[in-house]
């Protein structure tokens, strides 16, 4: 009975679990800023999609591979969001059956829950967003990291070249962290004295150079672009980290750095002790996160912040991939009430996720409008939430928007020509008074919503017209 318990599919049921919870989450309406700009670029024509990818802030790479599949899915964002969900499986299914393969079923088990069952994990593997997709690719490079330290051989080369490629094309902190996995095979074959294995790791090196430097200019054009206001000084040294496992469980980032920061130090202890090359693997994967961290609060004091929680995924993953030697080694009485911990912690998200999308009636406004706004009509909205004008601008795109620093009818009629325009009321602006004194007349079509904002929508029409009501 023991044998079948252990040799039960664990990580098919696992993932299948996480898969659901996952598809439950991006079957959400609202959009985040990011996902807007995201969706609205594959909405754009190719020149300006071009443009504005060119002078966002992030490589290439995601963009030129959302696009094509979001045309294709007729620019669903549900869709778009499984996109995010396929690198999800990526991560999972390539990281748990090499884990298990080369380290047990115990750590792969491990990987698995940690891996999902974190606090950021099934927000950003629902985001229409590149995050996931960068870390699957530095997950894949991380493996093959591990298959050239133990028996070098072309394929491995080929297959880590171009997951570090990849990783690179998608995110510039993923390129910081492919920085440990080469200076971490150089030095082991250096001080190995592997001349086989260094001449095709300078081969390697040279090649993803070469092929990475005409987008390395495109990033230096980005940086001198962008002046980075939105990025602004952390209030501690381990912030950014700690950012990644709040949740409303307290003392949930306690618990994960802990577990992060114990299994770093133990994978160089047991590297030390045991000179075992899986040890001397999990001791780079591990120390990535660390060393970009480091960095990121030097320049900070030096220069100015640069580093975002969520910039900080990819190494996380890479730490949670590097410490499946170390849990081999790790009792399961104290990896069950782990692991359970993170189950606690994901089921309280997982919940929280759920009755957002129960309270959010961002549907219904999107049905109104197709309904009810037509070609040409007019939206007036009052500026301070730019999250509501984003919606309205995705979700209506036959409208035209007025942003308007204070709903005042006579300027709208006197400056804008503005006789009959739609008002989507987020803060109880609307004076009839003020609306009547311009000769207008306003007619409530009741609340409505747009994710986290409650509006109250009016058509505004001349006092001489006749009102429908709305049906």
């Amino acid at each position: 009975m023991k044998k079948k318990i252990i040799e039960f599919p664990w990580e098919i049921l696992m993932i299948t679990v996480f898969t659901v919870m996952s598809v439950t989450a991006c079957s959400r309406y609202t959009i985040n800023f990011d996902e807007f700009y995201t969706m609205h670029w594959n909405r754009c024509s190719w020149a300006e999609f071009f443009y504005e990818v060119l002078h966002d802030t992030s490589p290439f790479l995601y963009y030129y591979m959302i696009r094509p599949f979001s045309i294709l899915t007729g620019q669903n964002i549900f869709m778009a969001r499984l996109f995010s969900l396929a690198a999800l499986l990526i991560l999972l299914w390539s990281g748990g059956v090499f884990i298990k393969k080369n380290h047990g079923r115990k750590a792969m088990f491990f990987y698995l829950a940690i891996m999902y069952l974190n606090p950021f994990m099934l927000q950003k593997s629902t985001e229409i967003r590149m995050y996931v997709w960068a870390s699957a690719f530095t997950v894949l490079a991380g493996i093959f990291c591990y298959k050239l330290l133990v028996s070098p051989a072309r394929r491995q080369w080929v297959g880590f070249t171009l997951f570090s490629l990849l990783a690179a094309c998608t995110h510039y902190y993923a390129v910081l962290t492919m920085v440990f996995l080469y200076l971490g095979l150089f030095i082991w074959y250096a001080f190995t004295h592997n001349k086989a294995a260094l001449k095709s790791w300078l081969i390697c090196s040279l090649t993803t150079v070469i092929i990475y430097l005409p987008f390395l200019l495109i990033a230096v054009f980005q940086i001198r672009e962008s002046n980075g206001g939105w990025i602004h000084e952390p209030d501690s040294r381990l912030a950014p980290l700690k950012e990644l496992f709040y949740s409303s469980v307290a003392g949930t980032e306690i618990l994960y750095l802990t577990v992060m920061a114990v299994s770093t130090a133990a994978s160089l202890l047991l590297f030390v002790r045991k000179k075992g090359v899986a040890y001397y693997w999990s001791f780079i994967c591990c120390s990535a996160l660390w060393g970009i961290t480091a960095f990121g609060v030097i320049f900070a004091a030096v220069v100015k912040p640069i580093m975002l929680s969520r910039y900080l995924i990819m190494p996380v993953f890479l730490l949670f991939l590097g410490i499946g030697p170390v849990i081999r080694h790790t009792g399961k009485y104290l990896l069950l009430p782990l692991c359970l911990s993170f189950f606690l912690i994901s089921a309280i998200q997982y919940k929280s996720c759920v009755e957002t999308l129960r309270t959010d009636h961002t549907v219904d406004t999107i049905t109104f409008a197709q309904e009810h706004i037509l070609e040409g009509d007019k939206i007036v909205l009052v500026s301070g939430d730019d999250y509501l004008y984003n919606c309205t601008f995705y979700y209506i795109p036959q409208a035209e928007l007025y942003y308007t620093g204070s709903f005042d009818p006579q300027r709208l009629t006197r400056e804008e020509n503005l006789t009959e325009f739609w008002f989507f009321d987020n803060g109880n602006y609307l004076n009839p008074e003020d609306v009547q004194k311009a000769g207008l007349r306003s007619e409530s079509f009741g609340p409505y919503q747009f994710g986290y904002i409650h509006i109250n929508i009016y058509k505004i029409r001349p006092l001489s017209q006749k009102v429908t009501s709305p049906s």
